[in-house]
């Protein structure tokens, strides 16, 4: 290995600028990442099983794609360059790996070399190649070899059913704990259910340990979550109970209730908000389905509002939507973000800014027989295109227009 560089007074490489792998190295390189590919694409693929309840190859609709021989999830990744195809038709996974050289670089940085390979990088052209596959094997552990570095580690999702998880859940557990006193008895059988919403209920349930759990660093977003529960007028708990189900209540100005007795609303906002606050959980992704759902429009701003200011604080959030209440108002928060460059006329509004190089839109419809995505690029001030919903709107105005008109001709000539 060859480079031009200096050297600190501990022996760590301030600036690595070229160095040559062997050709050994590379070959080894090539095949760590390929294999580490191939495992993570089979638990991609194990993943979508679990989260559906059925087999990839079945979850292909009676459509055109049904038989497709080309049906398959394509995941890529930026810095290092990867990708992948994990197929439908097949338990084939399909693997493009980072080039090598440009990986070992990526992996090879000053804060990641040990003083004793940087010793050695400076004291021959190239250190032996089993001495310096051993260093990036002890300084990639833990971190996928360098190939997921960007990718969030704590991940949570709240499914659609979510609300209904949440006034049912103690309701849920008495049952599987009755089915369990029945094994060995007679058979035992348990529906199926979908991955997402076992873990969800897992969430739930597992009580004190892990998201219940007391610890004593708080939450990163305890701060906002507090703000969202005074607007809101209820706080969301978790009543320890001596028959170790915990109970979840909402404690508002008319009482202490639990979520069977809670609006909809609040059962369908507790999950984040407890997921958000515990101390006792580390969350940088949330995905959920339909945040809007039995929300009033005022609620469904206030909670786009909330979840940009997540954003800002280093969330990362996917959320599917039907709502054009919640994608006018991420348009507006990223419209406040372009007026604030240059004006003070941004302090007049009560909510969030959100940069809109942070957002990712896609839109989904069906052409031809095809369910197509297709990225809607957030303009700078037309914001995400909403013409989805504006169609419909215009549409519903005009028949609204027409009708009062002949209602009110209806009047007058009688």
């Amino acid at each position: 290995m060859k480079t031009l560089d200096s050297s600190d007074d501990d022996g760590s490489m301030s600036e690595v600028t070229h160095f040559t792998p062997s050709k050994a190295s590379l070959k080894w390189a090539k095949s760590l990442t390929t294999e580490v590919l191939q495992d993570y694409g089979t638990s991609v693929r194990e993943s979508i099983a679990y989260a559906f309840g059925a087999e990839p190859s079945r979850l292909r609709r009676r459509t055109r794609s049904r038989h497709a021989s080309d049906c398959y999830l394509r995941v890529s990744n930026s810095e290092p360059n990867w990708q992948l195809e994990v197929r439908f038709d097949s338990d084939e996974v399909a693997v493009v790996p980072p080039d090598p050289e440009q990986w070992l670089r990526s992996v090879l940085t000053p804060s990641n070399i040990p003083k004793p390979l940087a010793l050695s990088m400076h004291s021959s052209s190239r250190p032996n190649d089993d001495f310096l596959r051993s260093y990036i094997n002890i300084i990639s552990r833990g971190t996928s070899v360098g190939l997921f570095e960007s990718w969030p580690t704590n991940a949570i999702h709240l499914p659609a059913d979510r609300t209904g998880i949440m006034q049912s859940h103690n309701v849920l557990a008495g049952a599987a704990v009755i089915q369990s006193a029945r094994a060995g008895v007679r058979p035992i059988e348990i529906e199926t259910l979908p991955g997402t919403s076992a873990d969800f209920l897992s969430l739930i349930l597992t009580g004190p340990d892990p998201i219940f759990s007391r610890i004593n660093h708080p939450s990163p977003f305890a701060a906002l979550v507090k703000n969202f529960e005074e607007n809101m007028g209820a706080e969301i708990v978790i009543d320890q109970r001596s028959n170790g189900l915990n109970a979840i209540m909402a404690v508002t100005l008319e009482g202490r209730f639990p979520m069977a007795r809670a609006s909809s609303m609040l059962s369908e906002l507790a999950p984040l908000l407890l997921v958000l606050k515990s101390p006792g959980i580390s969350v940088d992704h949330i995905t959920i389905d339909e945040p809007e759902a039995h929300l009033h429009p005022e609620m469904q701003v206030r909670v786009a509002s909330f979840l940009a200011a997540l954003v800002n604080k280093g969330m990362r959030v996917v959320f599917t939507t039907h709502s054009d209440f919640f994608v006018s108002q991420f348009n507006n928060m990223m419209r406040l973000n372009e007026l604030a460059k240059g004006s003070t006329a941004a302090e007049s509004f009560s909510f969030p800014v959100l940069d809109r190089s942070r957002v990712r839109a896609l839109r989904f419809s069906r052409e031809n027989g095809w369910c197509v995505g297709r990225e809607s690029v957030p303009d700078s001030i037309d914001g995400v295109d909403e013409s989805t919903f504006t169609d419909v709107m215009r549409s519903q105005y005009d028949d609204t227009a027409k009708l009062i008109n002949q209602l009110l001709e209806t009047a007058h000539t009688s």
